[in-house]
């Protein structure tokens, strides 16, 4: 495995790392207003991490896709 690939795995935990992150805080979001039907993803405890890592996650999205297609794969 070359310091190429290396680079890339780092990068796609990092990204399945953040995804993991913002489906925990949404899914927090809808499930912590129960037995009621509250959803809390209005409050603001909720809404500021929701959006910044929902950003961080498109972001690397993006970098993981272009890396994908920029990268060369070994032959």
């Amino acid at each position: 495995m070359t310091q190429n690939h290396k680079q890339v795995n780092k990068l796609l935990y990092v990204t399945e790392g953040m995804g993991a992150v913002f489906v925990a805080l949404v899914l927090a979001a809808y499930l912590g207003g129960l037995p009621s039907t509250a959803v809390l993803h209005s409050e603001a405890a909720f809404r500021m991490p929701i959006a910044f890592f929902g950003s961080v996650f498109l972001g690397l999205i993006l970098v993981t896709t272009l890396a994908a297609v920029a990268i060369k794969p070994e032959k």
